[in-house]
């Protein structure tokens, strides 16, 4: 009789066996191996498989052990076990069978056995160990399914973290963005109308002042109940950071939307909010808008809806605005005012940008291999890119007047004057791509045309810091086919950096290291060297603003490649 290979404390609970014998009575040498087991393990014993399925149904079994001994080479044996594993699949099976049952065997552990043992040589302490390894791996495997689902709902804690906001648990931005792109999908599929509705709390900072933020955000808590009564489940309500909500309506039209609108500013504004030892009354100025199918980012949205809410302001506060001028409203004193009010209201039509092109040259054969196509905006005061940008920057509405700007380039790409083999270059700021979804981005790009007909510049005067923070963005527009070009690129320390860390395909050196470098060999030394370091990372190189024949001479001599300037001619 085999003594006992493992001793000492016993465990809060022993390990369960089953086991289901071959015939009506355990075999003596197999019930003096059970006895040397009992410290460690607690066994249940069945003479058929009906019963062992029963008690495995009613659960706590921690290893099965099935005497098919008996069985010869037959499949019945292996269908008891795939009806142990039909019954309890996390449960460990032992089998016990005979030397004649080799092909049994195999076919049994790949079916999932975790161990096979021969029953007229059984040892002791092999069996101990198939008894301790099976329920180990148990053991392990329900650690390891504990830990998934522990996992599952540490990412769900995760992503509502990310996705709403803790202070009145409406979406926050990014729960939003998931939810508008889902929405443009579904929209686009059935045909559906989107309008977006942007609620400004009218003089909030009187609140946060008097009664201190943390009042603010119980106010807030109850104007965020107040709006959700008013709603459809469907509709999806974001807080854009303050006293700023953005309410997405899907399936809706911009008649609904309007009385929706109004229907939230009075119950926003009817009743005062009770405090613990004040009552507060709040009211709303609300932005509606009516949202193409192009929109491409919230940025886009909320710098629509807030012409239309200046536009409530403007009317009194605790007002409903779709952004139509006020025909009774005086008109500004200030030329500057009277244009950004022009420009505000063409934004809001989408009718105010028109594109003009420059050819690039390769340099060495003068032919035509790409085309530059250039934004402008409505004639007047901010008709040049510069003045537009400016104004836009200054007044929040860059990304809406980029991707405009965009939109308009995109489309004039087809004209028939272009070579349609020849490359696209479009700019874009480097705000607008971290603030628009990459697929939402990528929809505005023909889905016709083949990888590489567009090149997206990034100027590099444009960068803030460290442009590490572009690195994914740009990778993800270059697998998706996309060419990345860093444009405007000089001599300085940020130069190198952007180069190393964007690994761009094409790099354009800026005009004013190019304009005169005929007559000034210092510049001329200093553009060889960038030319040096462009090929080192295997970039294609563009030299701008070149103006006379001397100056193409020369980036020919240096082995540039590529080039665009006035001496051909200027945009048109």
């Amino acid at each position: 009789m085999w003594k006992p290979l493992f001793g000492g404390e016993m465990e809060a609970r022993k390990t369960k066996v089953l086991l289901i014998e071959d015939g009506k009575e355990v075999a003596p040498d197999l019930k003096d191996v059970i006895q040397t087991m009992a410290n460690e393990f607690t066994m249940e014993v069945t003479d058929h498989l009906a019963g062992g399925l029963k008690v495995l149904s009613e659960g706590n079994i921690d290893v099965v052990v099935l005497d098919v001994s008996r069985s010869g080479e037959s499949g019945d044996s292996l269908a008891g076990f795939l009806k142990l594993k039909e019954k309890d699949a996390s449960v460990p099976v032992v089998m016990l069978g005979s030397a004649k049952q080799d092909k049994m065997a195999s076919e049994a552990v790949k079916q999932g056995v975790k161990d096979f043992l021969v029953k007229e040589e059984l040892d002791g302490r092999l069996f101990l160990q198939s008894i301790r390894y099976a329920s180990t791996l148990k053991r392990l495997e329900d650690e390891l399914k504990a830990l998934r689902e522990k996992l599952v709902l540490t990412e769900k804690q995760l992503e509502m973290i990310a996705n709403v906001d803790a202070s009145t648990q409406a979406l926050s931005r990014a729960g939003l963005e998931n939810a508008l792109e889902a929405e443009y999908v579904r929209a686009q599929r059935g045909g559906w109308n989107l309008v977006a509705m942007l609620i400004d709390c009218d003089d909030f900072d009187r609140i946060n002042r008097q009664f201190g933020h943390a009042v603010g955000d119980v106010v807030l808590r109850q104007i965020t109940e107040r709006i959700r009564e008013t709603v459809r489940p469907t509709d999806h309500l974001a807080r854009m950071g303050g006293d700023e909500f953005l309410l997405i309506l899907p399936d809706t039209r911009i008649a609904e939307g309007m009385m929706v609108a109004e229907k939230i500013r009075l119950s926003v504004g009817e009743s005062p909010l009770r405090l613990a030892s004040e009552t507060v009354r709040v009211t709303s100025s609300i932005g509606v808008l009516a949202l193409p199918y192009e929109f491409c980012s919230i940025e886009e949205v909320l710098s629509l809806a807030r012409l239309a809410v200046r536009e409530a302001k403007l009317l009194g506060k605790n007002r409903v605005s779709s952004g139509e001028k006020n025909p009774g409203q005086a008109p500004s004193l200030s030329p500057d005012k009277q244009a950004l009010d022009e420009l505000t209201e063409k934004l809001r039509k989408g009718d105010c940008f028109r594109a003009v092109s420059m050819p690039i040259f390769h340099l060495a054969d003068e032919k035509v291999v790409g085309y530059e196509i250039l934004s402008r905006g409505p004639a007047g005061a901010f008709e040049m890119p510069d003045d537009l940008f400016r104004v836009s920057v200054e007044h929040n509405l860059l990304t809406i007047v980029d991707l405009r700007c965009l939109k308009t380039c995109l489309a004039a790409c087809t004209d028939s004057k272009f070579d349609q083999k020849a490359r696209f270059h479009v700019n874009l700021f480097p705000s607008t791509i971290m603030d628009t979804p990459i697929e939402r981005l990528l929809t505005l790009f023909p889905l016709e045309k083949h990888e590489g007909t567009f090149c997206i510049e990034i100027s590099e005067q444009q960068f803030i810091g460290d442009p590490a923070y572009l690195r994914e963005h740009v990778q993800a527009l270059k697998e998706r086919g996309l060419l990345v070009a860093i444009d405007d690129v000089g001599f300085g320390r940020s130069s190198l950096e952007s180069l190393i860390i964007l690994e761009p395909d094409i790099v354009k050196i800026d005009r004013k290291y190019v304009s005169g470098i005929s007559a000034d060999p210092a510049k001329a030394r200093l553009l060889k060297r960038l030319v040096k370091v462009v090929n080192s990372i295997g970039a294609d190189l563009v030299a701008e603003g070149i103006e006379c024949r001397e100056e193409l001479d020369l980036l020919v001599e240096m082995g540039v490649p590529f080039g665009q300037g006035w001496y051909w001619g200027k945009p048109s």
